[in-house]
C-alpha cells in the first residue's frame, strides 16, 4: 500500500450542481450583471465544497474553451485591432463570443435533459445559462442548448420563465406548434389538453408558428405587452386580454385565486394540484360564481367552503368528490 492517494469517484459534483456554477460564471461575465451578484455568488460557495469544486471545473472549463475560441474569434477582427486602441468596439464583441462558447461547452450535458415536477408539486431550477425556470404543478420541459439556440420544449403543464439576458443566444420555448421567443424576459407559459396561453410579466416576446408546422394557416406573430395574456384555443379565436398578475402567479405562491369564476372551472383548476378531483355533473350547479384564494392541492377546503355559501351537498364517488345541489336548495 502507498501513500499515494487516488481521488475519490464520489467527489464529482452532481450535474445539478455544475449547471448552477456554470450560471454563476455566465453571469460573473455578462457585463449587465447587477451589483449584487458577486455577494450571492460568494454566498452560493460558502454552501459546500460540492459549490466551490464545481465552481473550479466550470473556471477550468471557461480557460480551456476560451484559450481556443480567443483565438478563432480574434482572427475575425485582426485587422481591426492593428488600427485601433487596445480597447475597442471589436473587443466587446470578442468577449460577447468567447462568452457564449463557454457557456455553450459548460452546458453541453442539458442537451435533451428533461425536467418535471407530479401532481401537487413545484420545483424551481437554474438552467446552465443563468435563466431561472419555476415548474407548477404536473408539468416536464426539455432543455436543449447549442451554439445557436437556447431551446425549451414545453410538453405539458405550466412554467414560469425568467431569462437571463444573452442578446446574440436567443431563447424559444416551443409549445406544440407554437414559438414563444424571447432575450432578456419574465413570462409564464401554461398548457391544457386544448388550450395555450402565454402571459408576460415583463420584457416582450413573440408568439409565432412553429416553421416545422408547414400545414398551419399564415399567422403574424403576435406581440405581447407586459401584463397582457394570448390564449390559443381550439375553440375559438386567438384572445388577448389583461388579468390580474396576481391571480395568474398565485400558484407560485402555492395558492389558486379566483374571481367570480365558474364553479365547473375553479373545480377543473383546484384538480391540478391533487389526485382527488372534484366532479359538477349538474349543469346549473357548475356556472355557479366561486371567489377567493384557497391553498393548492386543499380539495378538503375548497368543497367545505363552497358547499356552506351554495348549500350544496358533497358525495364520495371512489376517488371523486361530487358536488350537487342538496334536497333542501334544489329548486322544485
Amino acid at each position: 500500500m502507498n501513500g499515494t492517494r487516488q481521488p475519490r469517484e464520489d467527489a464529482v459534483p452532481s450535474e445539478d450542481v455544475r449547471a448552477e456554477a456554470a450560471a454563476w460564471l455566465a453571469q460573473l461575465h455578462d457585463e449587465q450583471r447587477s451589483p449584487d451578484l458577486e455577494a450571492r455568488v460568494h454566498a452560493w460557495l460558502a454552501k459546500s465544497e460540492n459549490h466551490r469544486r464545481a465552481f473550479d471545473r466550470m473556471t477550468l472549463v471557461w480557460e480551456r474553451t476560451g484559450q481556443i475560441r480567443l483565438r478563432a474569434c480574434g482572427d475575425t477582427f485582426a485587422m481591426r485591432s492593428r488600427r485601433r486602441a487596445r480597447f475597442t468596439p471589436w473587443a466587446a464583441a470578442l468577449a460577447a463570443c468567447l462568452l457564449l462558447t463557454v457557456v455553450a461547452a459548460a452546458v453541453y450535458h442539458w442537451r435533451d435533459n428533461t425536467l418535471m415536477t407530479g401532481i401537487g408539486q413545484r420545483d424551481v431550477r437554474l438552467l446552465p445559462d443563468g435563466t431561472r425556470v419555476v415548474l407548477n404543478t404536473n408539468t416536464r420541459i426539455e432543455v436543449i442548448y447549442d451554439q445557436h439556440f437556447r431551446r425549451v420544449r414545453l410538453i405539458r403543464g405550466e412554467a414560469w420563465f425568467n431569462v437571463s439576458k444573452h442578446p446574440t443566444w436567443p431563447f424559444v420555448v416551443s409549445v406544440g406548434d407554437q414559438e414563444v421567443r424571447a432575450l432578456g424576459t419574465s413570462f409564464i407559459v401554461r398548457r391544457d389538453a386544448q388550450d395555450l396561453s402565454v402571459t408576460l410579466v415583463d420584457g416582450q416576446v413573440s408568439v409565432t408558428p412553429s416553421a416545422r408546422n408547414e400545414d398551419a394557416p399564415s399567422q403574424a406573430p403576435q406581440i405581447l405587452a407586459p401584463g397582457q395574456r394570448l390564449v390559443l384555443s381550439q375553440h375559438h379565436a386567438p384572445a388577448v386580454d389583461r388579468p390580474e398578475l396576481s391571480r395568474v402567479t398565485a400558484w407560485e405562491r402555492g395558492q389558486v385565486e379566483f374571481d367570480e369564476t365558474p364553479l365547473k372551472d375553479a373545480a377543473n383548476e383546484m384538480n391540478r394540484y391533487t389526485t382527488t378531483h372534484i366532479a359538477v355533473p349538474d349543469a346549473e350547479v357548475a356556472q355557479l360564481r366561486v371567489g377567493g384564494v384557497f391553498h393548492a392541492g386543499d380539495s378538503d377546503e375548497f368543497v367545505k367552503v363552497v358547499t356552506a355559501a351554495f348549500g350544496l351537498r358533497a358525495d364520495r364517488n371512489g376517488g371523486d368528490i361530487v358536488l350537487s345541489q342538496s334536497a333542501t336548495s334544489a329548486r322544485p
